[in-house]
């Protein structure tokens, strides 16, 4: 039994103690350091079942090192001035031992997870329950960190609560696994809808008079949960408990409607004669196209692909490959890259245990979320940023190029 009390299960426990319904909660997520991608633990062989438990895996760097698990969104738990944080970020520490549960190194959990803290919001040290002293309870408390008591595999508790800190500013890493917390839910790996005129006409609809569903279905499209989920995604909509709302953005979009078409209604009967119109939207709908642009480009995952591309074109490559961009992508960013680009499933294949890109697997389509090589892809297609749409052919990604219709670097 003791040699299940390694880190990886301590992790694991922690993990399923803190975020319990992390799979159906639209605002929590969580990922675990690439060290855990390793399949042996201190020549403990790592089951493939509690690997999934631990995935997905994204490089975390941050500047006091490589916590065992970030994660964003409330924890089940109580903690200690919850209301200081909405969206908490939060910071797992695993320290566990193959041979002896009560020899855990705790006290230096409680350290690495208290550097953590001008970062993040929580704090938690995880260990074996037998290595959790009274003289480590109060050091934790004394530097607001948790402590999570592992019993077992799949029974663990918080010994001490945690308490919300304000962090400073976010590093890259943070900001690319919050940017994930509100939208794995919502894409699942596939960006919603494959036509700015969707997401646009959402904030049309919940602008109207009418029944936002049913103004929705009638004018755009018979599919609003798509359409929806790409209006929050693009932060034209704010989904608040007591029911959505546009936000300044998402103003914009119906004041230009109103300046455009006269009114909403108006507007959303335009809308409505795009329906099933193939022609790109640079040429259906110029002025409607570049306000998609304009919108489209504040989102962080447009912006690293227009990045990546320019960078390609610098160094030569006119069109590029799904696998050239995410490449370079993980150059610029490789936290966000990883989250935009990869499946959650196939998260151990593509990053090594240190944290690096195995380039091997890259010539793989299977390892690309559809959304990146198809509905969003065809999103940038439309207004204009790329020259080509995208595919949902699996034999085809590899070969479906990527180019800007624009570049502003000269190439080398």
């Amino acid at each position: 039994m003791a040699v299940t009390l390694t880190e990886p299960t301590v992790l694991a426990a922690a993990k399923d103690t803190l975020y319990p319904d992390i799979d159906t909660s639209p605002d929590q997520y969580a990922v675990t350091e690439t060290q855990f991608t390793q399949s042996t633990w201190g020549g403990w062989t790592i089951p493939d079942a509690l690997r999934d438990r631990l995935a997905p895996y994204n490089t975390i760097r941050l500047n006091a090192g490589e916590p065992d698990l970030l994660g964003v969104g409330t924890p089940a738990t109580d903690v200690l001035n919850g209301d200081a944080a909405t969206t908490p970020v939060t910071v797992i520490e695993a320290k566990g031992h193959n041979a002896d549960p009560a020899a855990a190194d705790v006290a230096r959990g409680i350290s690495q997870a208290h550097a953590h803290l001008p970062e993040v919001n929580l704090g938690y040290v995880a260990a074996p329950a037998p290595s959790i002293t009274d003289t480590a309870r109060a050091q934790a408390r004394n530097l607001n960190i948790g402590v999570i008591a592992v019993e077992d595999t799949d029974s663990a508790r918080v010994v001490e609560p945690a308490r919300v800190t304000g962090a400073g500013e976010f590093s890259t890493t943070i900001d690319a696994v919050r940017l994930q917390a509100t939208t794995h839910r919502l894409t699942d790996g596939s960006f919603p809808v494959n036509h700015p005129k969707n997401y646009l006409g959402y904030a049309l609809a919940l602008a109207a008079d009418d029944d936002t569903k049913t103004v929705y279905t009638d004018n755009v499209i018979n599919a609003i949960a798509g359409g929806r989920r790409g209006a929050i995604l693009l932060t034209l909509v704010d989904d608040q408990p007591n029911g959505d709302s546009l936000t300044h953005l998402g103003a914009e979009v119906v004041r230009f409607a109103r300046e455009q078409h006269g009114s909403v209604t108006a507007a959303l009967e335009v809308f409505d004669s795009w329906t099933g119109r193939s022609t790109r939207f640079t040429d259906l709908a110029p002025r409607w196209a570049q306000l998609a642009r304009s919108v489209a480009i504040q989102y962080d995952p447009t912006r690293l692909i227009v990045e990546s591309l320019e960078r390609l074109h610098q160094h030569g490559v006119r069109e590029a490959t799904i696998a050239d961009v995410a490449l370079e992508a993980t150059r610029i960013n490789q936290p966000l890259a990883v989250e935009v680009f990869f499946t959650r499933d196939r998260r151990a294949e593509v990053l090594t245990a240190d944290g690096e890109i195995n380039e091997v697997v890259l010539g793989d389509p299977t390892i690309y979320k559809s959304g990146i090589h198809f509905q969003f892809k065809y999103q940038l297609y439309h207004i204009g940023i790329l020259t080509t749409g995208g595919t949902d052919d699996k034999d085809s990604v590899l070969d479906n190029k990527w180019r800007l219709v624009q570049a502003i670097r000269s190439s080398a």
